[in-house]
């Protein structure tokens, strides 16, 4: 087998990123800036910035001819897996509105890890749990970032659950 690199790929990764960020950087322009609410754009243009400079690296590393090299060809039982990941993340796009972000997140993350290949059930269940858990917590807990909340948290809070999920 020749030696095959990212090379190729990195490069179109880069192009693709790039006028994403540009927008992002352009529509966060756009927002007001509300005296209670301080600098609502910030998170959005870091976020940006990062990628901008993980592609300018990639795009590098390509030119330099040190692109990290393709290890094992994507057929077979790999590209089983990236298919069954890419499935997954459109479900979880699909359902996360319907279902709430912590029903949503807990099965995207338990299939995930479960296709990627984990076996000790414990583990998995708990990290299903606790990081979707902890993202709740933080995001619309401490940052006031509300979540999309389904059927899940709604029957929860009518049913007078309200300190799980405010």
């Amino acid at each position: 087998m020749t030696n095959l690199t990212m090379k190729k790929a990195d490069i179109i990764a880069a192009v693709i990123v790039l006028p994403i960020c540009l927008y992002v950087f352009y529509e966060s322009t756009q927002w007001p800036v509300v005296a209670l609410l301080g600098r609502p754009f910030i998170i959005p243009r870091g976020v940006a910035v990062m990628l901008l400079i993980a592609a300018g690296i990639l795009v590098y590393r390509a030119l330099k001819g040190r692109a990290f090299p393709i290890e094992v060809p994507l057929v077979g039982e790999n590209r089983r897996r990236v298919c069954l990941v890419t499935m997954l993340t459109f479900g979880f796009l699909f359902f996360v509105e319907r279902l709430g972000f912590f029903v949503t997140a807990s099965l995207f993350l338990m299939l995930f890890i479960v296709v990627l290949g984990e076996r000790r059930y414990v583990r998995v269940v708990l990290f299903a749990l606790l990081v979707p858990l902890a993202i709740f917590t933080l995001f619309s807990g401490v940052l006031h970032v509300p979540l999309p909340r389904g059927w899940v948290e709604d029957t929860l809070r009518a049913a007078g659950l309200t300190f799980i999920f405010r």
